[in-house]
């Protein structure tokens, strides 16, 4: 039938196709809308496609060729997010399916190039640099790709300005928090924000999280009350409450704040990707793969989801799935050492040793242009505690309120 087609679609075109496939229903053989979509799309035909690939999911949901069908069509139509999301359901239903990692990877290098996007913020700044919103508009697009310093320059030179917004203020706080700048710039600069607005449930919000990290978890748990009472479905007051119920190890209670959230809000990222964290100290990994997958169905970028996915694999000594894990993750964000680290375990473990001593080595290099010290890793060796050497060679977990649990 394929063949049939293929030749019908060469020669008389779309209309021959459509005709062909009434025939095809009219003798009461089933349409391959897998097959008939992979053929639309090579025909350029992506809307008609994209409709072929969603019946054959629909038939089949575990359809991983479907799914990267769909990506291929994302792709075409520049959905770069929704192509990672597809080309990710693609790879995580077949393991094997080399072309969904490579489409995934592709979707990255796309979305990772925002030089056109930064010409249209940065235009208006240099057109009109008294325009207070056109510094705002520039800050948070550098503050989205990570630029922290270059949004703090954008949101004080807004600030001086407009000395009388509010959002500002709340932003240029955001921004400081981002680089642990709490107690002298975070937390007053929160503070005007809610003098200026008392009914911001944002400022409140994360005025508490800056408390939570300067270890006031009397005045954080005030300020989160506070944020309930203006707004009683702000769904991230029970992320955190699940969070601090996590580092207590009272597991129990932390899944039911995160439910909760999730009850509010179905996209809670952060509360299936802690209750990941939750099922796989737990010991349920079944569980623990399933919410982090959530988490990056939500937003296929969410690193630390991805990371913990691989580590899940490493300790069930899956070690060829764990390495293809810890691959995506630095797809995502190449920087990011634990990744490098954890896959030199593994590779030292099956001796590659050259492959080892490459990561090793990456892992070092990003950890001293991070921190300006040595990694922990090297800074063991010769150290005669093996408990505390055995204790950090074990992949653990990702999450900011464990990282530095004992």
């Amino acid at each position: 039938m394929l063949i049939i087609i293929m030749n019908k679609i060469n020669k008389f075109g779309a209309l021959t196709l459509l005709l062909a496939l009434v025939v095809f229903a009219g003798c009461g053989e089933q349409i391959n809308h897998l097959e008939v979509g992979e053929l639309l799309l090579k025909q350029g035909k992506i809307e008609k496609a994209s409709v072929e690939f969603k019946k054959a999911v629909e038939k089949n949901p575990g359809l991983a060729r479907a799914h990267f069908g769909l990506g291929n069509v994302a792709m075409k139509k520049n959905l770069l997010e929704d192509a990672a999301g597809h080309y990710r359901k693609a790879f995580q239903l077949d393991p094997t399916f080399v072309e969904a990692y490579q489409g995934f990877s592709d979707a990255y290098i796309e979305i990772g190039n925002p030089d056109d996007a930064f010409q249209t913020k940065y235009n208006p700044v240099a057109e009109n640099p008294d325009d207070p919103m056109a510094h705002i508009d520039l800050a948070v697009f550098y503050h989205k790709w990570d630029q922290t310093r270059k949004a703090i320059e954008e949101y004080e030179e807004a600030l001086k300005l407009d000395p009388d917004n509010p959002f500002v203020y709340y932003n240029l706080a955001v921004a400081y928090q981002d680089m642990g700048l709490f107690e002298d710039k975070s937390i007053p600069l929160y503070l005007k924000s809610i003098e200026m607005n008392p009914k911001y449930d944002d400022a409140h919000y994360n005025l508490a999280v800056s408390y939570l990290k300067s270890n006031n978890l009397d005045r954080a748990m005030s300020e989160y009350k506070k944020t309930l009472e203006i707004n009683p479905k702000y769904a991230s007051v029970y992320v955190d409450y699940g969070m601090i119920k996590l580092q207590e190890k009272k597991f129990e209670e932390a899944i039911a704040f995160y439910d909760k959230a999730i009850e509010i809000d179905p996209t809670a990222i952060e509360a299936y990707y802690q209750k990941g964290i939750v099922y796989a100290f737990q010991e349920k990994y079944d569980n623990a793969l399933k919410m982090n997958r959530k988490a990056l169905e939500i937003n296929p970028k969410h690193t630390n989801s991805q990371f913990n996915i691989a580590v899940v694999y490493h300790k069930l000594g899956k070690l060829d799935r764990a390495i293809a894990e810890y691959d995506l993750v630095l797809v995502i964000d190449r920087n990011y050492e634990d990744a490098f680290y954890n896959r030199g375990q593994i590779y030292a473990s099956m001796g590659n040793t050259p492959q080892a001593y490459n990561d090793y080595i990456t892992y070092s290099k990003i950890v001293k242009a991070k921190t300006g010290s040595e990694a922990a890793a090297l800074a063991l060796r010769g150290v005669e505690d093996k408990e505390r050497v055995q204790r950090y060679m074990i992949p653990s977990f990702k999450d900011w309120l464990l990282e530095y649990d004992d």
